[in-house]
This record gives C-alpha cells, sequence and structure tokens, in this order.
C-alpha cells in the first residue's frame, strides 16, 4: 500500500493519535520508525520557531465539513492529512462566510480597483477572505481586508519557513501577525509548479463561493474556478473591457455559463446568503 494509502487507512480505522502512534512506532509499516520520527519532531520544532502550530483532523478548528468534499476524489486530490499554520485566525478555519477572490498576477489597474471594491463590500458584511497571497489580484484581496481588520486566509504552496512569492514578504509577514497563513506542506519545503495546482483545490474547497476578478483566457486561476465547478462552489466572475485580454478569462467563464456575472461584492453577498 503507498504510504498516503496507508496513513489515510490507519486514520479512518484508529483515529489522529493512535494513528500516529502506530506510525511512530514502526508497527504500522517497517517504513516508518525512528527516521521518520526524528524528521516530524524537526517540523514540529519548526514551526513551533515560527510561531505557529500543526492543525490535525481531531482539532476543533479542523474545517472538517469544507474539506470533506476533497475525499470524494482521488488520492492526489483528496483533502490534506494536516494543515500546518500561522497567525492569529485558525478558527477562521471553520467560518461560515469565507469567500475565495483571485485573478491574475499580472492584474490590470482595473483589475486591482475592481478587487479593491468587492473585498471592501464583502469585509463590510464580515466575509472571510481567502486567496493565495500571489502578486496581483490576490495580493491585493489581502492587503485590503487587512487594512479593514477583515478575516484574511491565505494558502500557500511551500512549507510556512518562507515567504512565496519572494516579492510579498512584507505582505506575507503581515498575514502572519495579523491574518491566517495555512500549507499542507511542512517547513522546509519548497513551492513546485504541481503544489501550485494542488493549492488550487484548498483555495475552492475552503470556502462558500469564488470570485474571479480579473483573468486572461489561459490564466492560472482557470484552475481554481475549475475547482469551484467540481466542488459546487458558486462561481462568480467580474467583467471587463471587451477589447482586453486581461479580462478574456471571465468573460469565457460568463458565456460559458460557468460563473454569474457580479460587479460588486454586495452582488456576492447577496448570492450567497439568499
Amino acid at each position: 500500500m503507498a504510504a498516503p494509502q496507508l496513513v489515510r487507512g490507519l486514520l479512518a480505522v484508529y483515529g489522529p493519535m493512535e494513528a500516529a502512534d502506530r506510525l511512530a512506532s514502526g508497527s504500522a509499516d517497517p517504513r516508518f520508525g525512528e527516521h521518520n520520527r526524528g524528521h516530524a519532531r524537526e517540523d514540529l520544532a519548526r514551526i513551533a520557531a515560527l510561531g505557529g502550530r500543526l492543525l490535525t483532523r481531531d482539532d476543533a478548528a479542523w474545517p472538517a465539513d469544507r474539506l470533506a468534499d476533497l475525499d470524494t476524489f482521488d488520492a492526489a486530490a483528496m483533502a490534506p492529512l494536516a494543515l500546518w499554520t500561522r497567525g492569529l485566525g485558525v478558527t477562521w478555519l471553520t467560518a461560515d462566510r469565507a469567500v475565495a477572490v483571485t485573478g491574475s498576477r499580472a492584474c490590470t489597474p482595473y483589475g486591482l480597483a475592481v478587487t479593491a471594491d468587492i473585498v471592501s463590500d464583502l469585509a463590510r458584511h464580515k466575509w472571510t477572505i481567502v486567496s493565495g497571497a500571489g502578486y496581483g489580484v490576490d495580493a491585493e484581496a489581502h492587503r485590503v481586508a487587512l487594512d479593514a481588520s477583515a478575516p484574511t486566509i491565505a494558502v500557500l504552496a511551500n512549507g510556512l519557513h518562507r515567504p512565496f512569492p519572494p516579492g510579498n514578504a512584507d505582505l506575507i509577514a503581515r498575514l502572519a501577525a495579523d491574518g491566517l497563513l495555512i500549507s499542507e506542506y511542512p517547513p522546509g519545503v519548497e513551492t513546485a509548479p504541481d503544489r501550485l495546482r494542488a493549492r488550487q483545490r484548498l483555495i475552492a474547497a475552503l470556502t462558500a463561493g469564488v470570485v474571479v476578478c480579473e483573468t486572461g483566457i489561459r490564466g492560472s486561476t482557470r484552475g481554481t474556478a475549475a475547482w469551484a465547478q467540481r466542488l459546487a462552489r458558486p462561481l462568480f466572475a467580474v467583467p471587463g473591457p471587451i477589447t482586453s485580454p486581461a479580462s478574456s478569462g471571465c468573460h469565457d467563464l460568463i458565456r460559458a455559463g460557468h460563473a454569474r456575472l457580479v460587479t460588486t461584492g454586495q452582488h456576492i453577498h447577496d448570492a450567497l446568503t439568499r
């Protein structure tokens, strides 16, 4: 049995605590034991030194209702076994009012303005803003939420030992102090293309809906939009100038009937609370 399937099987039978004991002792499988126990101790020490902690499935703050939807997919897309966290808002993970706001890294001034307006509206309605701390729309969504003292969660595609992208180091430090950083990867794990893609499913799963503020026809944001559809999360897209390639992905989502056209945060709030 592959290691992830073994761990999931042990969790299903024994629960987190006994499963961990069996893996650590090596009684569950000879591949686990002192070597892995040593790595686990190092990982836990590193996250503690960063002021964070490991959140497991038996924790009251575990977003079970949200992440359970991922367990209907294959092993590569299933919910993580644990989440590494830094910040003050672990309980935000179980908030009913959480919405993902995402879009292009190379966004236009129009995209930034739209994002700021929408997040400001959502913050007034006490929504938790979830995004990926990337350049462009993601960063603007987090900044506006932080400035409004609204809860905001950044889902990273690397361990929490290093800010990524590095150009957003100051923003990520603010999120660690006044928001919440989460990752399914332990400290020391670096960003990779497959981890960036895997992160998209968590951004969609942790929320009641996904808002695409601006994206091109081939933008990576389309992956998060696709996960919203797979998970039956309401998907919203903001239209832009018809001559702007930067909004062509939003127009395509709207035209295909995959996303609902919105222009304000109030539209999103109304759709998600009716």
